[in-house]
């Protein structure tokens, strides 16, 4: 499989884009999840070097594996202005060479949805991906909690409302398994219109907690209970080896919210390298 760093595990630190593909090649991630606000500042700062910048990250075989930002769908004052942020992240997808721009369905659990403010919801992300089609660039959603896509009724009526070709899924292990679903049921039932994943893992269940927005991207913010990918509740090793069967083409990015991320993320790394050894040591036994 391919993975991916998220430049958001940098969110509390001084640490440049070259930084991080550097680190990136280094340790054998292929791609970068790039934070909005980070892709923002950088294109602000300086777009000269940028230019020049993205270009070498492909010669050095990392890529840009997805935007991930946020925009108001159930705003009441209004569209104009988000329809005008959507318009500048399709902007640097195309700058960044990446297909995928990943949002939230909304700010609010699903069972909490009017039959108003999903239709509204649903309309505008229609609108949306036909707007980021013209380029070829997806409008991937997130499977999350507090969302319109927060457990698997929600999601499938979510894409069949829709029903967009340009409209498919970041599929979050945790989340799912935090509304229920096993990794494999999540995989089975969202795998045709998955184009992405997301890893990461927490001690046990009452820990979820941690990962409440107001929280995890706060800087005073406690980080107990968020593990590695070996640690867990989930089983990691299960969730990859059950995606190397099915040969997926698809990139997985490492969600690291806690603490000192280039030494942990170097560990996961070189983690998933083992368990994807051990399976072929087994296929090859088994052969």
């Amino acid at each position: 499989m391919k993975y991916n760093l998220c430049t958001i595990s940098f969110r509390h630190q001084l640490v440049s884009l070259r930084e991080l593909i550097q680190f990136a090649h280094k340790t054998g991630y292929s791609g970068i999840e790039l934070w909005g606000v980070h892709a923002r500042s950088l294109i602000r700062h300086d777009p000269i070097g940028l230019a020049r910048l993205v270009p070498q990250m492909h010669r050095n075989q990392i890529e840009v594996g997805m935007i991930s930002d946020y925009l108001d769908l159930l705003s009441p004052s209004g569209f104009e202005g988000q329809e005008a942020k959507w318009k500048e992240l399709v902007s640097l997808a195309r700058l960044f060479r990446t297909d995928k721009l990943r949002i939230f369905a909304g700010n609010q659990a699903s069972a909490a949805a009017s039959r108003e403010s999903w239709e509204q919801c649903m309309a505008k992300l229609r609108h949306l991906a036909d707007i980021s089609s013209e380029y070829g660039v997806y409008l991937i959603i997130e499977t999350h909690p507090m969302t319109y896509a927060d457990c698997m009724p929600s999601i499938l009526r979510l894409l069949e409302d829709t029903d967009h070709p340009y409209i498919r899924l970041n599929l979050d292990f945790l989340h799912m398994w935090e509304a229920g679903c096993t990794p494999e049921e999540a995989y089975r039932q969202l795998k045709p219109w998955t184009h992405h994943f997301h890893f990461k893992n927490v001690r046990d269940r009452d820990n979820l907690g941690v990962f409440a927005p107001d929280n995890v991207y706060s800087p005073s913010g406690h980080r107990n209970g968020i593990v590695s990918l070996a640690n867990g509740v989930l089983p990691y090793a299960d969730i990859v080896q059950m995606l190397e069967q099915e040969q997926t083409p698809l990139a997985a990015s490492i969600e690291w919210f806690g603490d000192d991320p280039y030494q942990q993320l170097k560990e996961e790394m070189m983690w998933l390298k083992q368990v994807e050894e051990a399976r072929r040591r087994d296929a090859v036994r088994i052969g």
